[in-house]
């Protein structure tokens, strides 16, 4: 009967440990890969963040390869001004913006769109190809958008993204989303400006996400995703380790308690 009681106990005192064990680490692991977190429950209704950071295009800038089309219903006897051929647009066929801020343009020469919007570049080529065509229409758009991904990410690479318009959400979401094993506060943004260098942090756990000022990207913007230290640990066992001294110091305890249960 003292035998059986003891071990009946014993067990007792394993599975509560397990259990406590068990839901401890997956609070933690939940709180660690859940997007906004710290948003309220939805069942109340809609939450209204206000202030949100307002886009802002960006500027063209030197290197830049931007895709310009200028058409007209009736030309004059110019030839249209085109960077691309019929098909999927080829970067190498577009116009890179030089050390100066300019571009050249057939027919039109010469025109200055570093630092520019291409709303505003659009507008300024427009002017001056109405000395060759009648109203014309025209297009312009950074060809070369890209934002480099790298670190525990689904897909590291370079991401041509299709609209100037992305955020940081974006640029992860096309990169196949962040691991399980990714840190989701600690998502660096390394933007370069000039000679400079921008080195920003994000917490993708929370809300507040959506109101810094570096939420929208910027042509060659770079994102690394960091790992945990439980994924960089696995690789050299440490975490088969620790479990193992978990399981040393949980033993220990359910003995101690069975003693003091038996007296």
């Amino acid at each position: 009967m003292y035998n059986k009681t003891k071990q009946n106990c014993y067990s007792f005192v394993h599975l509560l440990l397990f259990i406590a064990f068990i839901s401890m680490c997956s609070c933690i692991s939940t709180k660690k890969i859940i997007y906004f977190n710290d948003l309220p429950d939805s069942s109340k209704g809609p939450y209204i963040l206000n202030q949100t950071t307002p886009f802002t295009d960006p500027k063209i800038e030197t290197n830049d390869i931007l895709a310009v089309t200028v058409k007209t219903i009736i030309p004059n006897s110019a030839t249209p001004i085109t960077s691309n051929s019929e098909g999927a647009f080829n970067p190498l066929n577009g116009f890179l913006v030089d050390k100066n801020g300019f571009i050249e343009l057939n027919l039109i020469g010469f025109v200055k769109v570093g630092g520019l919007t291409t709303s505003e570049a659009r507008e300024l080529i427009k002017q001056k190809a109405k000395e060759y065509f009648n109203d014309p229409v025209v297009n312009v758009r950074i060809a070369n958008f890209e934002i480099e991904v790298f670190g525990d990410v689904g897909k590291v690479g370079v991401i041509n993204l299709p609209s100037e318009k992305a955020s940081i959400l974006d640029a992860i979401a096309q990169s196949g989303d962040l691991q399980l094993t990714a840190r989701r506060d600690n998502i660096l943004l390394i933007r370069t400006e000039g000679e400079t260098k921008k080195f920003i942090r994000f917490d993708l756990r929370s809300k507040n996400i959506f109101q810094s000022p570096y939420f929208w990207l910027k042509q060659h913007d770079q994102i690394y995703v960091e790992a945990r230290k439980d994924k960089l640990q696995s690789s050299d066992n440490s975490v088969t380790r620790t479990l193992g001294i978990v399981s040393s110091v949980a033993t220990l305890v359910s003995l101690v308690l069975i003693f003091k249960q038996l007296k």
